[in-house]
């Protein structure tokens, strides 16, 4: 079967205790600005962040307040623990009525960890006044009403899959790139604006693959839970059973830890830019391994 096309790796979210200072390297690194920081998030009182776009798929870093650190959130103490480290994978699926249920019941059932839906007026490109939100109730589906833009957002346990995982579905447009301007939520809705000037930098054009170290847990069984929650085509090859196929050549690679220990998103395989020389072969920012890869 072959996976849909609108299930792909969107999005990796890194963590960090200097939110400038590693968001500026990215940017350098990879030759592309920051193109959102969400204000909710800092409203929020706990974490400030920022994207930086690659082609159409996005890479958040977030970082905790001071009030955080004095709260001691979940955020503070993975710092205590592992330093600047990778997050968060998201993946974006084409019906997340669907997929919120069936991921919810891998591993330990726990359910959903946190979710939200988002409708604002208007269309992509058109900002996000007059935006909506509440709490994303399992099993339900994405509004998609003309005259507006939506999104809704899932997330599940690292015990479960390897690290915090987010489901994605976004309305309308999430399928193809460049041609893709389409909804996506977590980067705000403004981005889409300069996709024509610049496709992408002239590094990479987007994510090929993410490398999960786990914690106390089977490789080969968290690769199957990933397949069995997102569903819509991905696939295992029998002959490579720690490796999930998603759709344009994307992987989701699940792996024991190294010899530092580090458990979570440990590294991301990223495309080579189309007619751009390989600027490096890989490098390491906030704790993960970032190689660059040329599209067979």
């Amino acid at each position: 079967m072959t996976a849909d096309p609108a299930l792909r790796l969107r999005q990796i979210c890194l963590l960090t205790k200097d939110l400038e200072w590693t968001s500026s390297v990215l940017c350098a690194a990879f030759d592309t600005p920051v193109v959102f920081r969400d204000s909710r998030m800092a409203a929020g009182g706990d974490l400030t962040n920022t994207h930086i776009r690659l082609g159409d798929s996005f890479l958040e870093t977030v970082c905790p307040s001071d009030l955080a650190w004095q709260r001691s959130t979940t955020q503070t103490r993975l710092l205590e623990r592992n330093g600047d480290c990778g997050y968060m994978a998201i993946v974006q699926v084409p019906d997340v009525a669907v997929a919120s249920r069936s991921m919810a019941i891998q591993g330990s059932g726990v359910g959903i960890v946190s979710g939200a839906w988002n409708v604002c007026p208007g269309a992509p490109g058109s900002g996000l006044a007059g935006i909506e939100s509440g709490h994303y109730v399992l099993g339900e589906p994405l509004p998609k009403d003309p005259g507006t833009v939506s999104g809704a957002n899932v997330q599940y346990h690292p015990r479960d899959f390897g690290t915090l995982a987010e489901i994605q579905e976004n309305w309308p447009g999430q399928v193809d790139y460049p041609g893709n301007k389409g909804t996506y939520y977590p980067a705000g809705n403004t981005w889409q604006n300069g996709v024509d000037a610049r496709p992408y930098g002239g590094v990479t054009s987007g994510f090929a693959a993410v490398e999960i170290a786990l914690r106390d847990a089977d490789p080969q069984e968290v690769c199957q839970r990933w397949m069995n929650g997102l569903g819509a085509g991905c696939s295992i090859d029998p002959a490579q059973p720690t490796t999930l196929k998603l759709s344009a050549g994307q992987t989701m690679r699940f792996v024991a830890p190294g010899a530092d220990g580090k458990t979570g998103v440990v590294g991301v395989d990223l495309w080579v830019a189309p007619g751009a020389d390989k600027k490096f072969d890989a490098i390491e920012v906030c704790g993960v391994k970032w190689t660059l890869v040329v599209a067979s």
